[in-house]
């Protein structure tokens, strides 16, 4: 048995996937946009984080602090990590890493778009003090 076209059927798979298919890429480049977006700002978020934990240990620089911020956002961002500008104060008594910046889009259209990234990091300083019987 063989199925029978109906007058204005003839193309109709055809002009539904020309349709569909724009839409369905779209979507994909989308999710895909979010999750590039997501691990870059994570990566700030933990560069700065660890990058101050290691400027406020006892015996360290701030210098320190922001020189292994640096080689975290260059491990996980790669080329992307020279978008990022870091920044640092140490006040005596506590820490602060900033870090500001952009991720291009991956979207083809969109030449120029960037996305912001940022994080900052408040720690305060370990400090040894001697004992009673110190």
């Amino acid at each position: 048995m063989t199925r029978r076209a109906y007058p204005g059927q003839k193309g109709q798979a055809s002009l539904e996937m020309a349709l569909a298919l724009p839409l369905l890429l779209l979507v994909a480049i989308g999710l895909l946009q979010f999750a590039v977006f997501y691990h870059a700002q994570n990566v700030v978020t933990a560069a700065v984080q660890d990058g101050a934990r290691v400027a406020a240990a006892d015996g360290r620089s701030l210098e320190e602090g922001l020189g292994h911020a640096r080689s975290l956002l260059q491990a996980g961002l790669g080329g992307q990590a020279g978008e990022v500008q870091l920044q640092g104060q140490d006040s005596g008594g506590v820490v602060l890493i900033e870090a500001r910046g952009g991720l291009r889009a991956i979207i083809p259209w969109v030449a120029d778009a960037r996305l912001p990234l940022g994080a900052r990091a408040l720690m305060d300083k370990e400090r040894f003090r001697a004992g009673p019987n110190g």
